[in-house]
């Protein structure tokens, strides 16, 4: 199980990603992404159905590869590098539920003034 209060950062890798590569492969797509440091990071990768994610969790340690699938539904994925958004905790928690994660904008409120 992952304990995602540990985790620094966490990266989506947009686009199909073939899961029949291992974890050397995967880690270079992860260097590709950020470059390899001492943080406690997590790549996720997705299939072309969009129903497969490997998460490719490195630490200090060493690295973790994990497969989440789905039955019924599919991953809301970012099929390219401008729909890929940074996520935070709760929206992987979402992610990893099958559920579609949401960008949520902070929405400025104009304060009205009664006279």
């Amino acid at each position: 199980m992952i304990d995602l209060s540990t985790i620094d950062h966490i990266f989506l890798y947009p686009g199909v990603t073939d899961l029949r590569k291992g974890r050397n492969s995967l880690r270079h797509m992860a260097y590709e992404i950020s470059k390899d440091d001492n943080q406690h990071k997590l790549f996720l990768f997705c299939n072309r159905k969009t129903n497969l994610i490997k998460i490719y969790e490195k630490d200090e340690n060493g690295v973790r590869v994990y497969i989440r699938s789905l039955d019924e539904s599919r991953f809301g994925w970012p099929r390219d590098i401008n729909e890929a958004k940074l996520i935070n905790r709760s929206q992987l928690e979402w992610l990893l539920k099958g559920l579609k994660y949401i960008k949520f904008e902070e929405k400025t409120t104009k304060e009205k003034v009664i006279f």
